[in-house]
């Protein structure tokens, strides 16, 4: 420990009634008498810090120097996040201070003629006290700040809407000298003259416990009386107490406010103690174990200072005669090492410890461990909850906001239920729920929660002795047909925290593929049925849908099977799954597009040169009795096949592709001969592209009216090892792959460059999971990147971390990285509706967990450049995007905003300038037609 104290440091030989450091710890504050009024100055840590700064001539000592306070000051306090300072004085004010660019900020920007190197001004001056001000402190996060005073009351200002006054506390009948809030949000406790300590409740403002007993004794009192909660919570330790005729800083458990342990050995009243910031650990000396416990100094009237750690019986260090007057206030620095306290002799003094003399601060998973287990309940408390019951609604739309939720946005909107079809209206309900993003919070997880199973059926009887069994409950398998070993228990959606998460069976994409692996793509959730109940592979063929695209795979047992609908056939021999090889397809095997239907027989046809393989083009006519129109050859194995309206892709073991017309089994290409041979081929749902890819990575695209090639690239760059399980292109050209490691990629000839869809990246996995975007939304068409981002095997999170069960720091801001992520893909990829969905869902996550300064950058940059107040804006002043509105997104944002009464300010803001702009352009517009 080393301990230092500046002589430059002063107020004009004046007393310093208050100190304290800034969070970034670049500079520490200081308030007590000037000259002739009170003076507030701030001062540059480094020169108190390192000695070659201290002689260094060109590092500035003071920063700034304001005299704006008609009397003493009394307490100076910087705000959690360092933008602003409170100060508090004999003047009955409360001025709040923020750094300006300039000096021309007006009263108050400088102050102590040529001596500020920065510019603090008074932006606010709180007026409501009667008497002197003696302490200030800000509540956690930043949402209140309290001052107390000799009035015998404590003031409580909405620091987000100076000098607005949330509430009054009367209860004491003498000078209320100190305050200290509860760092977990529930209490602020106060400390007063008339001998007692008073505790009132957060959520409606009333005094909670009043304690007397340990201040009973306590004859004459401090000029301060600076009190201190403990960074956990559990302990509160007032300033002057009294046991035994000796004075004391009383400890006051959490638990049952119990007063039976005490810090003793000042000679004098104790003025102030100060906890440090954070809670500490280290290993015991004597048996290694890890501990952990809290700091806190204790200053007195006798001129000396102790600091006490809860971990042991006896303080850490005690400094007699520190000063020639009394200790008056303490400030540790965040980073926990460094203590300045100051003394009504008008000096300072620095204390530097080391982690091996203090201990390790915990991190913030680790503190957020401890408080989950003492209060279930986050360290970065949010007290706008309460705050916002108390908020007066200055905008007409939010006066229903308190009666109703925020409602994270659905990306498949529900279908209305059809008449007749009372399983399909379960269907349509199962798939609604299971496509509504859950919120990133836990709070919001339990109301989205799927049916989780029954593991056993219930049994009871009537009085007439009869049985009632209520049957099992067995979880539906997914709309794709996967075969799963999973048991009745196995849960129907994977949520965050959950403890079943990690037993939850992943999707695999081999499972999703046959001999020929192509991905589903259903337009509508088809019918969900138990995999130990067989479907019937003679159903009656129905007409399909031209817009469900052509690559679901159906195999017959022989060529005379009965035609049917490519989604409701059931294969009839065991599935083979994809091993990144091309294979041979075994047997007969067909597929089927509307009334046209191409088998493959391989195999089929013995010469004297080698076996072939027979493709035939059938046409189910009105009558559902199919028609042969043509057949022919290959000189090779079929190793995969598709079918769009017009072609047929035929991929074969010697390398070959043909394009076969479906009406007549005519070449529409020359015969084309890649380097291996393709082990994917699909079309696009308008039939226009078609795409195949190679056992060696080789991806190709062609234009199929114009006979061109589109795109031809390599998945080498990106397999590592792995292989191709799903291909998928959509009508503009972009190709989807999922590997079989559960990576999606989709590549873009803009950027000529492989976009990362979704992998066993944090990030993602938290998005996809938290957002329930992993569900099975399977229509290619309309959602291709929730479609391909739900073939993944990308488990949640392992329930063994218990940080990672609950809302953490980290959450918010990876959650907004990957809905901004998932926007800039929609972009990319053309996807209007998933657009407008992550727009939706960003709007959603910065309503419950966004700052004002995202919230601002979000809706400028929607508003457009032009038109935003923020000059940094970038050059992209496009109206729209995919053909939307940039507006139409920003009112989706807003209308989220809307349903919480701590953005009305920002969303009147906005909605005014989004008023504006439209009737601006509807003037413009009827102008035009004139």
């Amino acid at each position: 420990m080393k301990i230092f104290q500046p002589s430059w440091v002063h107020h004009d030989e004046k007393s310093i009634f208050s100190i304290d450091i800034h969070p970034s710890g670049e500079r520490f504050a200081t308030g007590g008498q000037g000259c002739d009024s009170g003076r507030v100055v701030i001062w540059n840590m480094a020169p108190v810090l390192n000695e070659q700064a201290e002689s260094n001539k060109s590092v500035p000592r003071i920063l700034c120097q304001m005299d704006n306070h008609l009397a003493c000051v009394n307490c100076v306090r910087w705000s959690g996040n360092g933008l602003m300072l409170a100060s508090g004085g004999d003047d009955k004010l409360v001025m709040i201070w923020k750094k300006t660019i300039s000096g021309s900020g007006g009263i108050g920007a400088f102050g102590g003629g040529g001596k500020s190197v920065e510019h603090w001004r008074c932006i606010s001056t709180l007026r409501g006290h009667a008497g002197d001000v003696l302490d200030l402190a800000w509540s956690p996060q930043d949402r209140w700040i309290a001052s107390c005073s000799v009035d015998n009351t404590i003031i409580i200002w909405d620091a987000q809407q100076f000098p607005k006054i949330v509430h009054v506390l009367k209860g004491h009948t003498g000078l209320v000298k100190g305050v200290t809030w509860d760092p977990v949000g529930k209490f602020i406790a106060s400390q007063s003259d008339d001998r007692s300590l008073k505790v009132w409740k957060t959520t409606d403002w009333s005094c909670f416990k009043t304690i007397t007993e340990p201040f009973e004794e306590c004859g004459g009192t401090t000029h301060i009386l600076r009190l201190s909660w403990s960074p956990d919570g559990q302990y509160l330790v007032s300033a002057h107490a009294m046991n035994g005729g000796g004075p004391t800083a009383q400890i006051i458990e959490r638990d049952g406010w119990k007063c039976d342990k005490d810090f003793v050995g000042h000679r004098k009243a104790v003025t102030c103690v100060r906890f440090h910031n954070s809670i500490l650990k280290r290993s015991a000396p004597k048996t290694n174990k890890l501990q952990q416990y809290c700091c806190l100094a204790v200053g007195a009237r006798d001129r000396s200072l102790s600091i006490w750690l809860t971990a042991l019986q006896r303080p850490l260090v005690v400094i007699h005669d520190l000063f020639q007057d009394s200790i008056l206030d303490l400030s540790w620095s965040c980073d926990g090492y460094t203590l300045l306290t100051c003394s009504g002799d008008g000096h300072i003094a620095c204390l530097q410890f080391t982690a091996q003399e203090l201990g390790t601060p915990l991190s913030e998973e680790d503190k957020n461990i401890l408080y989950q287990r003492m209060y279930g309940k986050n360290a970065n408390i949010d007290l706008t909850a309460q705050a916002e019951k108390e908020m007066i609604v200055e905008n007409s739309d939010f006066l229903n906001v308190l009666k109703s939720n925020l409602v994270p946005p659905t990306l498949v909107p529900p279908q209305p239920p059809q008449l007749g079809a009372k399983r399909d209206e379960g269907k349509s309900s199962q798939a609604t729920a299971a496509a509504a993003p859950m919120s990133m919070a836990i709070q919001s997880s339990s109301s989205l929660a799927a049916p989780t199973p029954i593991l056993k059926q219930i049994e009871t009887k009537t009085a007439d002795g009869k049985r009632r069994i209520t049957p099992m409950f067995i979880p539906l398998n997914d709309d794709n047909g996967v075969p799963s070993n999973a048991t009745n228990n196995m849960p129907t959606a994977i949520e965050f925290g959950s403890k079943s998460s990690e037993n939850s069976v992943s999707v695999e994409p081999k499972q999703l593929v046959s001999e020929e692996p192509t991905v589903p793509l259903p337009t509508e959730p088809s019918s969900k049925l138990d995999n130990r109940l067989k479907r019937i592979a003679t159903v009656p063929p129905q007409k399909a849908d031209a817009s469900a695209g052509s690559t679901e795979q159906t195999t017959g047992s022989s060529s005379s099977q009965p035609a049917s609908n490519q989604k409701l056939v059931e294969r009839t021999r065991p599935v083979t799954y994809s091993t990144g090889k091309a294979t041979v397809i075994q047997g007969n095997s067909f597929k089927a597009f509307g009334e046209v239907r191409v088998q493959v027989h391989n195999n089929s046809v013995k010469t004297a040169y080698g076996t072939l393989c027979r493709v035939v083009g059938l046409v189910v006519n009105a009558q559902r009795v199919e028609r042969k129109v043509w057949e022919t050859v290959v000189g090779s194995p079929v190793v995969c096949f598709a079918v769009a309206a017009k072609c047929a892709l035929v991929c074969s073991q010697d390398h070959t592709i043909r394009m076969l017309d479906n009406k007549t089994g005519t070449p529409v290409f020359p015969v084309l001969s890649l380097t291996s041979p393709a082990v994917q081929c699909t079309f696009s749902s308008n039939s226009k592209l078609a795409a195949v890819v190679t056992e060696s990575g080789i991806l190709r695209i062609w234009n199929v009216p114009e006979k061109s090639v589109l795109l031809s690239t390599n998945c080498a760059e990106v397999m590592s090892g792995s292989f191709v399980t799903i291909l998928h292109v959509s009508d503009q050209g972009m190709p989807f792959i999922v590997l079989s490691n559960g990576t999606s990629y989709c590549y873009c000839r803009k950027l000529d460059s492989w976009m990362l869809i979704n992998s066993s990246d944090p990030v993602i996995r938290h998005g996809l999971i938290g957002n329930k975007a992993n569900a099975p939304v399977r229509n290619i068409k309309a959602y291709p990147l929730s479609t391909i981002q739900s073939y993944g095997s990308f488990s949640g999170p392992k329930v063994n971390s218990f940080a990672e069960m609950h809302s953490a720091p980290w959450q918010t801001s990876a959650a907004i990285a990957f809905i901004e992520n998932q926007i800039k893909i929609c972009e990319m990829i053309t996807s209007p509706a998933e657009l407008k969905y992550w727009y939706s869902m960003l709007g959603f996550q910065l309503a419950l967990n966004g700052s004002e300064e995202k919230i601002r950058q979000v809706l400028d940059d929607l508003l457009g450049a032009s038109h935003s107040l923020d000059t940094r804006m970038g050059d992209d002043n496009d109206p729209a995007v995919l053909g939307i509105s940039k507006h139409v997104f920003m009112e989706d944002v807003l209308n989220h905003l809307k349903m919480q009464t701590k953005w009305q300010r920002i969303y009147t803001e906005y909605l005014d300038q989004l008023k504006f702009l439209k009737d601006r352009d509807g003037r413009d517009k009827a102008l035009q037609m004139e």
